[in-house]
C-alpha cells in the first residue's frame, strides 16, 4: 500500500521523533520550517501542501490562498489549544476537516498567568532592581497579600477554571465572568460569578484574559478587542491586566493610552498582536505592537512560553498526531477536537465516493 505524504509545516521542539513514531507506518513525514518574508512563506505552503494528504500546524497561518491548492489535503490539524491561525470557513468548502488540541496545556498556561500575578502583588521586579544595584531593602515598595485581592477571570474554560482554582488556593478573592459557564460550574471552579463584563472590571485589582479570539462574523459573542477605551475607563485606577490568550484581545492603542495615564498600573502578557515567528529576532519597526509595548516600563512580555513544559509539549505532538492518523485511517478527530464537524457530508463524497 502507498503511504500517505504528511507535511509539518511548523513545529514544537527540534525533531519529530513523536510524530514519525505514531506516523510512520502509514504516512512519509516531512517537516518544514516557517519563513519571515510573508510571499516566500505562502510560496513554501503552496509548493509542499498541495502533495500533501495531511497537514500539521504550529504557527503557520493556512489562509484562502493556500487552502485553494489543496486538492490531497484530508485533514489541517493544528498542534496547539486555538485555531485563529486556520480559515475554517475555506477548509470547510474545500472539504478539509479541521482539528485541534483544545485539552493540553491548561495548566501550564493557568500556572504562567498565576505567576505573573503573584510577581505583581509581591513587586517582585522592584525588589530585583534595587539588588541589581546593590541596594539592600525592603522599605517603601508597595507588596501585598493574595487575600486582599480581587482576581477576575474572563473566560472560566479549561484554562480560566484552573487558573481559579489555584488562585483560590494561594488565597486571592476570584470573580469572573463568562457567558457560557453554568452557576454550578462556577461554584465547581471556586469564583464568584459576575453577571456583566462592566461588574468584573469595576471590582477587579488584577484582570486576566484566558478567552478564545473569535471576530465578528465568527460568534454571536466576539472577543476580538473586547478590551478597548470603554472598558479601561470602567476600570479601578491601578488595575493590572494579564493576557495568556492572544494579542487581538485587547486594543493595544487604547492599552498604551491606559498604561502611560497610569489608569492601569502594568500589563504582563505571553502574547502580543501580529504574533513573530518564534526562534526570530525581532527588528525595530517589524511590529509596531511589540514596539510601544517594550518601551514601557510597567509592560512584562514573555514569548508565547505559556504552554511550555516537558508534558505538554509531548502531550501536543501525541494528540495532533493522532487526529491525523484516525482521518488517514479512515475515521473522524475526537470530538472535543473537531473544528468543523459540518464538514463532514462534503468530505465523504470526495474522499470516499463510490466508484
Amino acid at each position: 500500500m502507498e503511504k500517505f505524504y504528511v507535511y509539518l509545516s511548523d513545529i514544537h521542539g527540534k525533531n519529530i521523533e513523536i510524530e514519525e513514531k505514531i506516523l510512520g507506518d502509514i504516512a512519509i513525514v516531512e517537516r518544514g520550517e516557517r519563513e519571515k518574508d510573508v510571499e516566500k512563506e505562502k510560496s513554501r505552503l503552496i509548493e509542499k501542501c498541495k502533495h500533501a494528504d495531511a497537514i500539521g500546524v504550529r504557527h503557520t497561518r493556512i489562509t484562502r490562498d493556500i487552502i485553494e491548492h489543496l486538492d490531497r489535503c484530508r485533514i489541517i490539524s493544528r498542534f496547539g489549544g486555538g485555531y485563529d491561525n486556520i480559515d475554517v470557513k475555506a477548509a470547510t468548502e474545500n472539504s478539509i476537516i479541521v482539528a485541534y488540541v483544545p485539552d493540553y496545556c491548561a495548566d501550564a498556561v493557568a500556572e504562567h498567568a498565576l505567576t505573573f500575578a503573584l510577581m505583581k502583588i509581591r513587586n517582585i521586579r522592584e525588589f530585583e532592581k534595587r539588588v541589581k544595584n546593590r541596594f539592600w531593602s525592603a522599605q517603601d515598595i508597595h507588596v501585598e497579600m493574595a487575600q486582599d485581592v480581587t482576581l477576575g477571570i474572563i473566560g472560566l474554560g479549561r484554562i480560566g477554571g484552573l487558573l481559579s482554582k489555584k488562585a483560590s488556593c494561594v488565597g486571592f478573592n476570584v470573580v469572573a465572568y463568562d457567558p457560557f459557564i453554568t452557576d454550578v460550574e462556577f461554584k465547581i471552579k471556586d469564583a464568584k460569578k459576575m453577571e456583566k463584563l462592566d461588574d468584573l472590571l469595576e471590582v477587579s485589582d488584577i484582570i486576566v484574559l484566558c478567552v478564545p479570539l473569535t471576530k465578528e462574523n465568527e460568534s454571536e459573542y466576539p472577543t476580538y478587542r473586547i478590551i478597548g477605551k470603554r472598558e479601561f475607563e470602567r476600570m479601578k485606577k491601578g488595575t493590572y491586566i494579564i493576557n495568556v490568550c492572544r494579542g487581538e484581545i485587547i486594543d493595544t492603542e487604547a492599552l498604551v493610552d491606559a498604561l502611560k495615564s497610569e489608569k492601569i498600573s502594568g500589563y504582563a502578557t505571553d502574547v502580543i498582536e501580529g504574533e513573530p515567528v518564534q526562534d526570530s529576532y525581532l527588528k525595530e519597526g517589524e511590529n509596531p505592537y511589540f514596539d510601544r509595548l517594550i518601551s514601557l516600563s510597567n509592560v512584562t512580555i514573555t514569548p508565547h512560553c505559556g504552554f511550555v513544559s516537558e508534558r505538554s509539549i509531548r502531550e501536543v505532538k501525541e494528540k495532533g498526531a493522532l487526529e491525523i492518523k484516525r482521518v488517514l485511517e479512515g475515521g473522524f478527530p475526537r470530538k472535543v477536537a473537531w473544528v468543523n464537524p459540518e464538514v463532514k457530508e462534503k468530505y465523504l463524497k470526495k474522499f470516499f465516493k463510490k466508484k
